[in-house]
C-alpha cells in the first residue's frame, strides 16, 4: 500500500549523515513473511555535522486528503487481517523490530538499537518518529532507503492510531 509522505528525514549525529526526500512522495506499507515493513526510498544523503539531540527519523503523513487516507488504511487493515482497536490516547509509543537506512555510496547500514516509534498529530500531518541509539556499520548495499519493521500487533496499533488521527482524534 502507498501512503502519502510529505516529509522523510533521517539525521544521525555519528557519522554525521542526513537523508532527505526533496519532494513529497509515498511510503510503502507492506507485509513480508509475517513482518510488516514501512519503506521510503528516493532519499538524498548529505554529510552534515549534527548533534546527538537531532538524531532520529521523522516521517510525515499529510492529512490534506483524509478520505483517501482513511479508505486506504481501512482496506489495508482488512487485507492484512489487522485487529484494530481504539487507541488509548492521542500519541502512540511502540517498539519497532528494526529501523534502518542503507547508504550505498558510503557502504553504510545505519540502524537504531531498541527503536521506539512515536506517532502523534503535528499540525495538518501525522508524524511518525523513530528514536533510539543509532549506530553505523560498513556493509555493501544497493540503494538509499529507509526501512522500519514492525510485528503484526505493532502494525495494527500503528494503523489504528493513524486512522484515529486522520478521523480527527488527538
Amino acid at each position: 500500500m502507498l501512503i502519502p509522505c510529505s516529509r522523510a528525514q533521517v539525521v544521525v549525529a555519528e557519522p554525521g549523515i542526513r537523508l532527505d526526500r526533496h519532494t513529497p512522495g509515498f511510503m510503502v506499507w507492506d507485509e513480508h513473511g509475517g513482518m510488516f515493513v514501512l519503506r521510503v526510498d528516493e532519499l538524498a544523503a548529505t554529510e552534515v555535522p549534527a548533534s546527538p539531540s537531532e538524531t532520529g527519523i521523522i516521517l510525515e503523513i499529510p492529512l490534506s486528503r483524509r478520505e483517501e487516507l482513511i479508505r486506504s488504511l481501512e482496506e489495508f487493515a482488512a487485507q492484512q487481517q489487522l485487529p484494530l482497536s481504539s487507541p488509548t490516547g492521542p500519541e502512540l509509543l511502540e517498539e519497532a523490530v528494526l529501523a534502518a537506512c542503507h547508504l550505498p555510496e558510503q557502504n553504510l547500514f545505519v540502524f537504531a538499537e531498541e527503536p521506539r516509534l512515536v506517532v502523534k498529530r503535528r499540525g495538518e500531518s501525522v508524524e511518525i518518529a523513530i528514536e533510539g541509539l543509532f549506530k553505523a556499520r560498513r556493509v555493501p548495499c544497493r540503494e538509499t532507503d529507509l526501512v522500519i519493521h514492525l510485528t503484526k500487533a505493532a502494525m495494527a496499533r500503528l494503523v489504528a492510531s493513524v486512522l484515529s488521527l486522520a478521523r480527527g482524534g488527538g
